[in-house]
């Protein structure tokens, strides 16, 4: 496997770009696509890759929506790593054009440029999906009893979403299946695998101002710390930046069953209680906290209850996800050292 041509979409951003460290840690040559080539020398120049650059090349893909897309971009590679795709944001106006339309014709077309004669030989796609995908929506606003795995799927979106949160999960909801749709249709000679994370939290090495620490999900976690809780309830849920990349790469070898969906989730089913951030910098960072640092003292996120089952995931890649004190301190720590303050 090492030495084969991967093909990695998203790696300007936080997922993306952390599993491009690690599959060109795992001794893989990447092609990178990116929207245009700022956004490439941009990661280039990031520290984890340094040592990488010679394995690794771009290839400019503008409109991940446009017919054909990825038809340059698949040709020679042996595998793909399909992670790009609109996150949740407030600024989202037009849902169905900024949200719903680019997540599913961006993992559909990947697929369809896949199985054309001039891509052949490619051996297995993996993509990023969500937890969002498998649940209906009401229980990630609300109490839920149900215990939930990769088996579970959200039912079909109906429209009228109330906002960019609602875009998104709609989204990731019908780009899973509309992947499961081709293959079951297409029947392609490679297999897919989807990973189905819960809140990624972790290092996120695009993040270069400690101005930025709660860019993404990790401001879930982070930005109680800071005085700034998030609005609303979030789901108990959250998984390690790390272990998320980690079942990426992982996904390329053979040994893991192909057309499958795995769950990328921590704590168990007991999942993750926002709060206890406070309780953790209080016992790791107490310089930090006693200097008003990090704040222990305000409004914390509120957790939603809801229980996911990762055991088939964990035994699978024979792995044991890292637990919230590891997401913690691996921002904290983070934020830290943009600060001047470790």
């Amino acid at each position: 496997m090492a030495g084969d041509l991967v093909l990695l979409t998203g790696g300007t951003g936080m997922i993306g770009f952390r599993t491009l460290v690690f599959v060109l840690q795992k001794g893989f040559r990447v092609r990178c696509a990116v929207r245009n080539q700022a956004g490439f020398e941009r990661i280039k120049s990031l520290p984890s890759i340094s040592n990488y650059v010679d394995r690794l090349e771009p290839v400019i893909v503008p409109d991940i929506t446009a017919k054909g897309a990825y038809d340059e971009a698949v040709q020679g590679v042996k595998y793909i790593l399909h992670i790009a795709s609109p996150l949740a944001s407030p600024n989202f106006t037009d849902f169905e054009n900024e949200v719903i339309i680019p997540a599913i014709k961006g993992t559909v077309g990947i697929l369809e440029s896949a199985v054309k004669p001039a891509a052949k030989g490619i051996k297995r796609v993996v993509i990023v999906s969500s937890i969002v995908a498998l649940v209906p929506p009401q229980a990630m606003f609300g109490p839920d009893p149900k215990t939930y795995t990769e088996a579970d799927r959200a039912p079909e979106p109906q429209g009228g979403y109330e906002n960019g949160m609602a875009a998104y999960i709609a989204s990731k909801a019908f780009a899973l299946q509309a992947t499961e749709a081709f293959v079951k249709e297409k029947q392609p000679e490679f297999d897919v695998v989807n990973i189905c994370p819960s809140y990624v939290l972790g290092r996120d090495e695009t993040v270069t101002d400690a101005k930025q620490i709660t860019k993404g999900t990790n401001g879930f976690a982070v930005g109680q710390l800071l005085g700034s809780p998030a609005p609303y309830s979030v789901p108990s849920a959250s998984v390690h930046l790390d272990d998320v990349a980690t079942l990426l790469v992982e996904s390329l070898n053979p040994r893991i069953p192909g057309n499958q969906c795995y769950l990328a989730t921590s704590q168990a089913i007991e999942g993750t209680t926002w709060a206890a951030a406070f309780d953790i910098v209080k016992r790791y960072y107490p310089k930090q906290v006693s200097e008003g640092i990090l704040k222990v003292d305000g409004k914390s996120t509120s957790t939603n209850p809801i229980r996911f089952d990762p055991s088939h995931t964990e035994k699978t890649f024979g792995i044991t996800f890292k637990g919230y004190v590891d997401q913690i301190t691996s921002i904290v720590d983070h934020y830290l050292v943009l600060l001047g303050k470790e």
